[in-house]
């Protein structure tokens, strides 16, 4: 409900005098920043020019003092670049709120702003805020340092700001104004995520501002913001925890393409981009014995890039990523664990320990991992002996290591396992795996591999590191997760992910609260059920890949239909440029070809480059373009105003690839088309 023309002009006047504030403020910061770059340099060349004359411990506090100025500058520094971005958009939102007979004016953005002990912005991750995302016009309530606090909200504002004007300003009486929200969704896409700070939802707020939780187990469909919601999260719990620092949150990204993707969207918030890594490239700290480790992308490439299934093959991957696998390698180890022994003893400055003696010590140790009991066994060897622990103890725990009765070379014990009659029988092979350490290890031998070596020798402690954020969780293992869990034992963790978009072909949950396994079931299970980026057409032509009607969408229709070609090779040129002409006559900007192998993107990025200059080739550059080639794989968390899902006549999604057909068709926005998937006959999987 738009306001009256005297509430605009009070709304122009709270705008005019909350801009004067925020300029007087950058003003007086740049002013302080100044000051205190020249202290620091003084300081600099003192400690420089007197270096002489200064002791240790002068030199010492003179540089401690340095480095505190030097923090707390860079602090000034980032508050005044948040100053000046507020200068465009200063807030979104306004809450009246009526607690004890007193009515507070509430407005709200990224960015809080006081002056003078009086406050014109309320940061959007204060606790007052929330009742901007969680009420709308009625009674309401707040979790604020002091308790629960209950009152009315008598009236919510929205606004929309930009270049320091009011461009709209309206009433609301919804948790976000479906019309303001409508207007959000039909905007285009960016090459980069962008926050959502204005139009989050209560269920996306509930997740978000959860701090009770340490573990959080998100189920969310295609488009139900699962990402922004994590990484607002991030920005909230930055905000919250005083000990809590950007250098302390890692998450796991599914490619590089997906971490450019959402590389913005902190900064935007005010915060620093966090510690981010995939899960290949984590494990490559632990695995040095081989010059390339295989990530999930080229893991799931290769799977759909092979001709003729090879059934030995396949039977014996799914059983190595299977949770049976780990039952069996849990077996092996506490069997290889409890058979450990020396099998002779050693003879030090000409005493001998016998291995009786050992074989007590070792038993003795009660650590959980062999490389934990050689230590102790060494300690105890060089504190009898008188010997200096830290010179010889890498000397006697290699001595010791070639007494045991059994090699713990880890590839040994891995060859060992999977060409085993055990493995055989288990993983239904008809024949006897072979292994053989090569220059790259595969994937699907990785996570068997990484496990081994963090149980028989020790899991590294990732101290540092409180909160771990894993998207695109439905594509990890048990096992990998339980090793994450191990690594970073004392941090929370925010899981998020969708069955429905499950691309490891070999892998997959029936439901993802099946990982709470992991954290004794002491994980909270939330599920997103709304899609905020497809329209209601596309949203119908995916429902119906998967058989599914468990999909709720936001965005209205467009009227814009799905459209389904079959087209010959010496067509798929001229059909692509029609495709995209006609996306381009329907105000789509920014457009997907988005193919099933990564040899047909290159192949149509050779078709179509020299045609269209401004298309790329996602993998070719990290900025990409207005429209752009990549395959299937690598496109799941991305989104495009409009999808051009092309697809072999020889190489169609079969019943198999049915996750990865939806995946592809959900990131579209306004607009799909499908050119060569012939009669849609994939099995339905009704929910």
């Amino acid at each position: 409900m738009k306001v009256t023309k005297e509430e605009l002009e009070k709304e122009k006047k709270y705008l005019s005098k909350t801009l004067e504030v925020i300029k007087s403020l950058i003003n007086e910061d740049e002013d302080s920043v100044q000051n205190r770059i020249t202290e620091i340099n003084e300081m600099k060349r003192y400690i420089w020019e007197n270096n002489t004359e200064l002791d240790d411990m002068e030199i010492a506090s003179g540089m401690y003092d340095v480095n505190v100025n030097v923090s707390s500058t860079n602090k000034k520094i980032k508050y005044l670049q948040q100053l000046k971005k507020s200068l465009n958009s200063p807030y979104f939102g306004r809450i009246d709120f009526n607690s004890e007979e007193e009515i507070q004016k509430i407005y709200i953005g990224i960015n809080g702003v006081s002056k003078d002990l009086h406050t014109y912005i309320y940061d959007w991750r204060t606790p007052i805020a929330s009742l901007f995302y969680n009420y709308g016009i009625g009674p309401a309530s707040y979790d604020s340092p002091l308790g629960k606090t209950d009152g009315t909200v008598e009236l919510k504002r929205q606004y929309k700001i930009q270049g320091e004007h009011i461009e709209r300003c309206f009433d609301s009486d919804l948790n976000i104004e479906d019309e303001y929200l409508q207007e959000v969704l039909s905007s285009s896409s960016s090459e980069k995520m962008v926050n959502i700070v204005n139009t989050i939802q209560k269920e996306q707020n509930e997740i978000i501002r959860n701090i009770i939780d340490k573990y959080l187990i998100v189920q969310g469909i295609a488009g139900s913001g699962k990402t922004s919601v994590a990484l607002h999260r991030i920005a909230y719990l930055l905000y919250k925890e005083k000990d809590l620092t950007s250098k302390n949150v890692l998450i796991f990204s599914p490619n590089e393409v997906f971490s450019e993707y959402i590389s913005n969207v902190l900064p935007d918030l005010g915060e620093d981009n966090v510690l981010e890594t995939t899960f290949s490239d984590f494990s490559k700290t632990y695995i040095k014995d081989v010059k390339e480790i295989e990530n999930f992308t080229s893991f799931v490439e290769r799977y759909y890039k092979q001709k003729d299934v090879d059934e030995e093959y396949e039977k014996s991957t799914k059983y190595k990523l299977s949770n049976e696998f780990k039952k069996f390698l849990d077996c092996y180890i506490s069997k290889l664990k409890h058979s450990l022994s020396f099998k002779a003893g050693i003879k030090i400055n000409g005493r001998l320990t016998s291995k009786e003696e050992l074989n007590q010590l070792l038993k003795r140790s009660n650590s959980f991992s062999i490389d934990h009991q050689l230590d102790f066994v060494t300690e105890y060897i060089c504190n009898s002996y008188h010997i200096p622990l830290k010179q010889y103890e890498k000397m006697i725990k290699m001595n010791l290591k070639k007494l045991l009765n059994l090699d713990l070379d880890v590839w040994h014990i891995y060859e060992k396992i999977v060409t085993s009659n055990e493995f055989k029988k288990r993983a239904g092979l008809k024949q006897n795996e072979m292994f053989i350490k090569e220059k790259k290890l595969k994937y699907e031998d990785l996570l068997p591999i990484l496990y081994l070596t963090f149980e028989l020798n020790e899991y590294p402690y990732g101290n540092k590191i409180k909160h771990v954020i894993i998207d695109e969780a439905q594509d990890y293992t048990l096992l990998q997760l339980t090793m994450l869990k191990k690594i970073f034992k004392k941090a929370s963790f925010t899981i998020l992910g969708d069955i429905n978009q499950t691309i490891n072909p070999y892998y997959q949950y029936h439901n993802l609260n099946e990982i709470n396994s992991i954290f004794d079931n002491q994980g909270k299970y939330i599920e997103l059920l709304k899609t905020y980026r497809s329209s209601e057409e596309i949203i119908e032509f995916t429902n119906e890949i998967l058989g599914i009607h468990n999909v709720c969408s936001v965005r209205k229709n467009n009227s814009i239909p799905v459209s389904v070609k079959e087209i010959q090779e010496e067509e798929v040129r001229q059909q692509l440029l029609e495709a995209i002409g006609q996306m381009r006559k329907n105000a789509i900007k920014r457009v997907a070809i988005i193919t099933k192998s990564y040899t047909e993107a290159i192949e149509l990025y050779e078709l179509l480059k020299e045609e269209i200059k401004e298309i790329s080739l996602v993998e070719e550059r990290k900025k990409m373009a207005n429209i752009v080639i990549l395959p299937s794989y690598i496109s799941k968390g991305l989104e495009f105003d409009g999808v051009i899902a092309y697809m072999k006549e020889d190489n169609l999604y079969e019943e198999k690839d049915k996750y990865l057909f939806y995946v592809v068709c959900t990131r579209a926005q306004h607009s799909l088309t499908i050119l060569n998937q012939k009669n849609m006959t994939l099995e339905r999987k009704r929910i």
